[in-house]
């Protein structure tokens, strides 16, 4: 980002968005003046984000669709009109899960899914008023029996019928009070990217979006730094069923998305570039106070998460690197629901992600990086007692699939409880071709602690406890990207994870976190892959 003068501001900018389960994407804005921005920008990922196509901060982000509907409608230049639609089949071989409750099959076997996304946009922009709204649709079929009764039933990180995702009114000025920064605001129903897009993110991989509705203030002060600020409720998406309620019309049913008026999100981070030579940095904090309301039990968490992170981005010729460290304070309930709902604990725990990388200035573009990624675990997790530590890390609104692999039916992995080493290697054959191989090795932070999500219950996957020592296992993967142009894209991937004996010997949970007894995962290894298609008008 470049600020040129108080009357025309001339962004350059560079960002290098690395997301494992099939992304591989950077986006440049080179010399974008405010009244006239370029055209031609990199593509846009393998999801709904025609909403992106135009920042009205930094001009456009993305390369306009080759085939787009506002060219062939010859609409007016004051409004923007979107159409995008995703397609993934996706299969898993012996899961990682152990088995549901009768009369569902045993884990061993095959499972499979075939998802849509699709998502139209609309935008206003009168003056430096936008009016905007995205209707997105995400649903599922094919499931290997339609219902719960599949260790990798449908739900709500799966399928969204027919629902806003965004609705709101925003105003921006790239010169503000001529005052040489650019500041928007923005309020009503959005999604959020802050940072490295661990604690706050929209989904790629994923098929439904994190939301919020609330009121978001941005400013640039270009090439210096960037402020976020923001104060939300939570969407939830409806219906919630998850994998002990019946779900069979979760595919099909249409139910509108709530603000979760008794919890409250916000928080700010401050982005500061090139603070030495190319050295970036940034500062966080986010709050979550939880409530409960009846469709939506709550384990009360109340969260302060305080985060620094110091980053150089990747060029050709260069080493480049990443190192982060989250904290996480507060207080949270044992459980949302049952005897130990009411029993408060309170809450200390960390994160952290360290990579290091070097770009070849050679043919295919590769670049080969090391990381590493921490989160702490809870050492605790059988004392119900009040007053108990609890330390199990909580990802709140983040993404998960660009450090740990994709989701869907696999999502073997979150940020909690992990202590994990690996490297990846990405190319380019082609201009329209890129590839990225990588491995990791997983072990628990906490070997006493469950494996799966911050709940960790059997309606969190995968919910496994009791295993053989704290080595999860080794998960290996290959993604492939192929662009036909910027408006037709097809993405495949196989990921392999060769189980540790905590992964082979490990149990389900139940709803208080304690192991039950009754069949354990899978002793063969697991084996995911999957092909999608992303065609945006």
């Amino acid at each position: 980002m470049r600020r040129k003068s108080f009357t025309g501001v001339t962004p350059n900018h560079t960002l290098n968005l690395i997301v494992t389960g099939g992304l591989c994407l950077g986006y440049s804005l080179n010399n974008v003046q405010a009244a006239e921005p370029q055209q031609t920008y990199s593509r846009a990922p393998m999801a709904a984000y025609n909403f992106m196509m135009q920042d009205p901060l930094l001009g456009n982000s993305y390369e306009k669709p080759v085939w787009n509907l506002h060219d062939t409608l010859g609409l007016p230049e004051w409004l923007s009109v979107g159409l995008e639609q995703r397609t993934r089949y996706e299969t898993l071989a012996d899961t990682f899960k152990a088995s549901m409750p009768a009369p569902a099959p045993t884990a061993s076997g095959g499972d499979q899914q075939i998802s849509f996304q699709s998502d139209l946009w609309l935008q206003a922009r009168l003056g430096k008023f936008r009016f905007a709204t995205e209707f997105l649709d995400a649903r599922t079929t094919a499931s290997d029996k339609g219902t719960n009764n599949t260790p990798n039933p449908p739900n709500n990180s799966m399928a969204d019928t027919l629902d806003f995702a965004q609705g709101y009114v925003s105003w921006a000025d790239q010169n503000a009070f001529f005052s040489g920064k650019g500041v928007e605001i923005k309020a009503g129903r959005q999604t959020m990217d802050l940072g490295s897009r661990r604690l706050v993110a929209r989904p790629i991989f994923r098929t439904t979006v994190n939301n919020f509705t609330g009121v978001r203030l941005r400013v640039i002060d270009y090439d210096r730094w960037q402020f976020n600020g923001f104060v939300t409720m939570p969407v939830i998406r409806y219906p919630n069923y998850n994998s002990v309620t019946p779900n069979a019309n979760l595919i099909n049913h249409q139910d509108w998305d709530k603000e979760d008026t008794r919890t409250w999100f916000s928080g700010g981070i401050l982005q500061g570039d090139k603070l030495y030579k190319d050295i970036n940095a940034e500062v966080y904090l986010y709050h979550l106070t939880e409530g409960d309301n009846p469709r939506n039990p709550t384990r009360n968490r109340r969260y302060f998460t305080p985060g620094i992170r110091f980053f150089q981005k990747p060029s050709k010729g260069n080493f480049d690197f990443t190192a982060e460290g989250m904290g996480q304070f507060g207080t949270v309930n044992y459980a949302a629901t049952g005897a130990f709902a009411t029993t408060q604990q309170q809450h200390e725990a960390w994160s952290s992600h360290i990579e290091a990388g070097y770009s070849f200035d050679l043919p295919w573009s590769p670049r080969f990086y090391l990381e590493h990624d921490y989160a702490s675990g809870n050492k605790n997790w059988k004392d119900h007692s009040p007053g108990t530590v609890d330390s199990r890390f909580d990802s709140l609104y983040g993404a998960q699939d660009f450090d740990f692999g994709p989701t869907g039916i696999y999502g073997a992995f979150q940020r909690t409880n992990i202590n994990s080493p690996g490297y990846k290697l990405e190319f380019s054959p082609h201009k329209d071709v890129s590839f990225r191989f990588q491995q990791r090795l997983v072990w628990l932070a906490s070997g006493g602690d469950c494996w799966g999500g911050s709940a960790c219950t059997s309606a969190t996957a995968p919910g496994l406890a009791g295993g053989n020592g704290s080595y999860v296992g080794d998960q290996v993967g290959l993604v492939g990207r192929y662009n036909f142009n910027s408006s037709l894209n097809f993405d495949a991937g196989w990921y392999h994870l060769f189980k540790g004996d905590f992964a082979k010997t490990a149990r389900r949970t139940n709803a208080t976190g304690a192991a039950q007894t009754g069949p354990v995962t899978p002793g063969a290894d697991t084996d995911y892959f999957f092909v999608q298609s992303q065609l945006r008008f």
